[in-house]
C-alpha cells in the first residue's frame, strides 16, 4: 500500500512538473517568434507574440496564487489547490479568475469560496461606492479587512439537512477591491459577520497584492 501511494505521488509530481516545463517551454517560445518578428521589423506580430508570452506568465503567476492560499481557514478545509480561468485573457482588458472553495469538514452549512479576479469590469463600481457610500444598494455596507476597504452584503438565506427540513442561517459577500484585482468571498453558515471577516483576514490581502503586483 505504502508502494502504491509513494508511486502515485511520484506520477502526479511528474505531471505538476511536466505542466510547467510545457508552459515555459512555450512562453520561451513565444519570446523567440517575437524575436524573430522583430528582426523582419514586423512590429505588430512582434507585439502579439509578447502579449502571448505575457498571457502564458499570468497563468503561471496565477497558479502559484492559487496553491499559495490557505489549505484550512478557522476549520474549513480547501476542496482542492483551486481553479484557474483564463478564458477572459484574449478579450481587451482580460484577466483570469482563481477560485478556491472551502468547505466545513461536519457542518454542511458552513462554506466559502473565494474568487480573486484580475482586470474585473466591476473594479470601479466598487470603488465608487466606497468614495460615496449613497451609491451602494440596500443591505451593502462599507467594512474593513485588515487596513483594506471592503463592501459587504448579507443576509438570511434558507438551508436544508439531510432529510429536507429547512433552517435559515447566514449569507454573506464580501467584496474587496485592489488596483487592478477584485478579491470576492462568498460565505455561507458563518456564525456571525465577524467570523466572516476572520475568514477574509485569513487570505492575508498584502501579501496577495505583493504577489499580484499591486
Amino acid at each position: 500500500m505504502k508502494a502504491t501511494f509513494l508511486l502515485l505521488f511520484g506520477f502526479l509530481l511528474s505531471l505538476n512538473v511536466m505542466s510547467q516545463t510545457s508552459a515555459q517551454s512555450q512562453i520561451d517560445a513565444f519570446i523567440k517568434e517575437a524575436q524573430d518578428f522583430i528582426a523582419k521589423k514586423d512590429y505588430k506580430q512582434a507585439q502579439l507574440s509578447l502579449q502571448d508570452a505575457i498571457n502564458n506568465i499570468n497563468i503561471l503567476v496565477a497558479e502559484d496564487i492559487a496553491k499559495s492560499l490557505p489549505a484550512e481557514i478557522n476549520g474549513l478545509k480547501a476542496e482542492s489547490d483551486g481553479d484557474v480561468n483564463t478564458g477572459a485573457m484574449g478579450m481587451v482588458g482580460g484577466g483570469f479568475t482563481i477560485t478556491k472553495r472551502y468547505a466545513h469538514p461536519t457542518n454542511k452549512d458552513n462554506t466559502a469560496e473565494v474568487q480573486i479576479m484580475g482586470n474585473s469590469p466591476l473594479l470601479s463600481t466598487m470603488n465608487m461606492a466606497l468614495a460615496n457610500p449613497a451609491m451602494m444598494g440596500q443591505d451593502y455596507k462599507s467594512v474593513r479587512v485588515g487596513s483594506q476597504r471592503a463592501i459587504m452584503k448579507s443576509e438570511m438565506q434558507d438551508f436544508y439537512d439531510d432529510n429536507g427540513n429547512s433552517h435559515k442561517a447566514r449569507s454573506s459577500e464580501i467584496q474587496i477591491p485592489l488596483n487592478q484585482t477584485l478579491i470576492k468571498i462568498d460565505a455561507n453558515g458563518f456564525a456571525s459577520e465577524q467570523a466572516e471577516l476572520d475568514f477574509a483576514n485569513k487570505l492575508d490581502i498584502p501579501k496577495l497584492k505583493t504577489q499580484l503586483g499591486e
